[in-house]
């Protein structure tokens, strides 16, 4: 039997391992992302943060579920109080474990002034507590939008990163 150039080309693409039968993307949690404000201004934007922090867990995990990158989910801050009180290493790879996950996002925002805010991000594997993904980025401004375009982009940088770290 004779298989012609696009019989080859169909058979590639369907034996590829994105496309391959039970093919799931891996389980992530994202915690809840913490925010350091060392800017010393003089209004309380505790609840403007507040919601950005949740939004930005939110939208992350929103996006990389859509990506196929990963099944993502997240874990409020009132949940991680009450499931761990503690926060150490162990207690918050036991929490992510028994959410599903195998792997888990952690991310810190360094506010330092209203224009300079940095993002600490990592993706750790949840059996073992190594890092899989590390980046630290900078973004301008404390608005919605420039914390949903430095989402947007940590989004990007994700997707982008090889696929044998997932």
């Amino acid at each position: 039997m004779k298989i012609g150039g696009f019989g080859l080309l169909i058979a590639a693409v369907v034996c590829s391992p994105a496309h391959a039968a039970g093919a799931v993307p891996s389980t992530l949690v994202v915690l809840p992302i913490k925010l350091l404000d060392t800017s010393n201004e003089p209004t309380d934007q505790a609840s403007q943060h507040a919601k950005r922090l949740v939004d930005f867990a939110d939208h992350l995990a929103g996006d990389l579920t859509r990506s196929g990158l990963y099944r993502a989910s997240v874990i409020t801050a009132d949940r991680l109080r009450q499931d761990c009180r503690s926060e150490e290493t162990a207690c918050l790879l036991k929490v992510a474990q028994a959410h599903g996950a195998e792997t888990i996002f952690i991310g810190v925002v360094h506010k330092s002034s209203t224009l300079i805010m940095q993002l600490w991000a990592r993706i750790v594997d949840a059996r073992t507590g190594r890092d899989i993904y590390s980046r630290d980025l900078n973004f301008r401004g404390d608005t919605d939008e420039a914390w949903r375009r430095a989402e947007t982009f940590l989004m990007s940088q994700i997707r982008d990163m090889p696929a044998e770290a997932r």
